[in-house]
């Protein structure tokens, strides 16, 4: 079939949320939109991150809320679990969720093309079929994808990508990692009672992450099914009879049905044609200012393929951004800042703004207020999971710049608490406000026990 040439305002490529959301409003604003996507519409928060994930999540838990039903005077026979029938109906929703962002897409007028895309020029993007669009502007929405150690054997090792479409359910898993997704896939296995094994060449879990709930989570989320490693690596992987041996840093060596390697993700690159050169920094980001403008002028990036956040809320803001500003000619300012993130392991994380690290290079005197306590939901039960909630206050102003929670609904209570640190709620405005009885949030309100930091 002869290849054609067309000619468009805004060609994305990569349709995740980013993408969708920058296509949708700049086609809305009356600007001739393509979109092409090469795997499925969705991208990595709907087809594997964000929401499968949150599917499996609330699935091994239920064998927790079972057990401690019990201690509420339930009883049940004894409780079974089928992976088929959670990853039937996991695909079922996956699919109706791709199928809504494609419906909107094609309902704000973008033209929608399920192909793999590359920038052969500044302006020209060719798809797999030959056919090439001369565009305006190009954005680049094309996410990230899994990074894997160099290792022999690395063959042998799957993503956290790859364990949505397993068809069994192993009965033991090494995990190597030591950030969110490893720890929410090590949550997820164990709630399921497969044996699970966590190793990270770290010392502390979530380095990143306010070193309280480094310290927390690593004591809540072992349990008799998740053990956990820490200053330890696989330098070796190899299969024999159908098991996997990985061979750590120390000589030993550990026997498994499934490696799964949660060590980062890599900006996915694979838009790039063999004649065009796009500024990356040190880490393979694309580079973008503050308009997600990248070395090309006519060329932008939103999203985990940049030098930003990676985070899907973030990306889809961005994507707001860019198409108001590019269509819309919509000057107001968005400042991305005090960005909520939550960790959906078990016991669940949520943090908004500062650490309490990062607050003493800032404001050099902080006052930190703590509480650990076991929830009213469990103590009827034998099961002993406690909650941790941390605040950060500038002990000058006494305005909290600082959240840090683990424990049920830590999700749910950040979001509201990032509200509070952004309208710059102080500690007398908590104190002040009248705490809800009986419920976790209500320590919130009720902190008293002060420790002031000073650099």
């Amino acid at each position: 079939m002869k290849s054609s040439t067309k000619e468009c305002d805004l060609f994305v490529i990569g349709a995740g949320s980013g993408g969708v959301r920058a296509a949708r409003l700049a086609a809305q604003s009356g600007a001739n939109v393509v979109i092409a996507e090469k795997y499925r519409i969705g991208g990595t928060c709907v087809i594997r991150g964000c929401i499968p994930k949150k599917l499996l999540s609330y699935s091994s838990k239920f064998s927790k809320h079972n057990i401690i039903a019990q201690s509420y005077g339930w009883s049940f026979d004894e409780p079974r679990f089928s992976w088929n029938r959670l990853i039937e109906n996991k695909n079922k929703e996956i699919q109706r969720l791709s199928n809504i962002y494609k419906t909107n897409l094609e309902k704000s007028g973008a033209n929608v093309i399920e192909s793999e895309a590359k920038i052969i020029d500044r302006d020209t993007v060719e798809l797999s079929n030959g056919d090439q669009f001369k565009c305006k502007k190009i954005l680049i929405a094309t996410g990230a994808k899994p990074n894997f150690p160099n290792i022999t054997g690395i063959e042998y090792g799957i993503s956290s990508d790859d364990f949505f479409e397993l068809d069994k359910l192993p009965e033991n898993v090494v995990i190597v990692g030591g950030g969110y997704i490893a720890l929410e896939f090590a949550s997820i296995i164990s709630g399921f009672g497969t044996m699970c094994e966590l190793i990270y060449r770290g010392d502390r879990l979530l380095k990143n992450f306010d070193v309280d709930i480094s310290n927390n989570i690593y004591e809540q989320i072992q349990s008799d099914k998740c053990k956990v490693r820490l200053n330890t690596d696989i330098t070796k992987l190899d299969l024999h009879d159908g098991k996997y041996t990985a061979t750590l840093n120390d000589g030993s060596t550990i026997s498994t049905d499934l490696v799964l390697f949660a060590t980062g993700r890599n900006s996915d690159l694979s838009f790039l044609g063999d004649k065009i050169e796009i500024e990356t920094d040190a880490n393979g980001r694309v580079k973008v200012d503050s308009q997600f403008q990248t070395s090309i002028s006519n060329i932008y990036a939103i999203g985990d393929v940049a030098n930003n956040h990676h985070l899907t809320p973030v990306a889809i803001r961005e994507a707001m951004i860019f198409a108001r500003e590019q269509f819309e000619k919509d000057t107001d300012k968005f400042i991305i800042e005090n960005i909520p993130t939550a960790i959906f392991s078990n016991p669940e994380i949520g943090t908004i703004g500062l650490s309490e690290q990062d607050a003493l290079q800032k404001y050099k005197k902080i006052d930190i207020y703590t509480s650990s306590f076991r929830p009213l939901y469990y103590t009827l039960s034998d099961v002993n999971k406690r909650t941790f909630i941390k605040l950060i206050i500038d002990h000058k102003t006494q305005v909290l710049i600082g959240f840090h929670m683990m424990g049920d609904d830590s999700a749910e209570l950040t979001q509201i608490m990032s509200t509070l640190i952004n309208k710059k709620a102080s500690k007398t405005d908590l104190d002040n406000t009248i705490p809800l009885h009986p419920s976790t949030s209500e320590e919130i309100m009720t902190m008293r026990n002060k420790v002031t930091k000073e650099l």
